[in-house]
C-alpha cells in the first residue's frame, strides 16, 4: 500500500505508518487508513488479537469466526491493492509498538 488517498496531499518521502484497525475494518472511506496513506509512503495495516477478549468472555464460537472472516475480507482487499494485513496476538499496545519500531514507523494511526 503505497499510492496515498489523496494526490494533493503528498506523503513524506521515506516514511513508514502504522494503522491499527479495530472495530472498522473497511478500506473504503476509512478515515484512519486515509490519514495512514496522507502521511507516508509505505503502510502498514495492522490488527491485534487482545487475549483479554477471550478471558473476559467475549470470544464465543459465532464471533471469533465472524471476526475471522472480516479480517480474511480485510486481507484480500489489501493484496488486491498490494498491501497484506499484519495480525499480532497480545497486548494492543505492545504489539502495535512492536510493529512500530520493527518496520521503522513515524506515525501510528488508530
Amino acid at each position: 500500500m503505497g499510492t496515498p488517498a489523496d494526490p494533493g496531499a503528498p506523503p513524506a518521502p521515506d516514511g513508514v505508518s502504522v494503522v491499527l484497525f479495530t472495530s472498522d475494518l473497511r478500506l473504503h472511506d476509512n478515515p484512519v487508513l486515509t490519514a495512514a496513506l496522507r502521511s507516508a509512503p509505505r503502510v502498514v495495516p495492522l490488527f491485534v488479537v487482545d487475549p483479554g477478549i477471550a478471558a473476559a468472555g467475549f470470544a464465543v464460537p459465532n464471533r471469533a469466526a465472524f471476526l475471522a472472516g472480516c479480517l480474511a475480507a480485510l486481507d484480500e482487499g489489501l493484496r488486491a491493492r498490494g498491501g497484506a494485513l499484519v495480525v499480532r496476538r497480545g497486548d494492543v499496545v505492545a504489539e502495535t509498538c512492536r510493529v512500530a519500531a520493527g518496520t521503522g514507523a513515524g506515525e501510528v494511526h488508530v
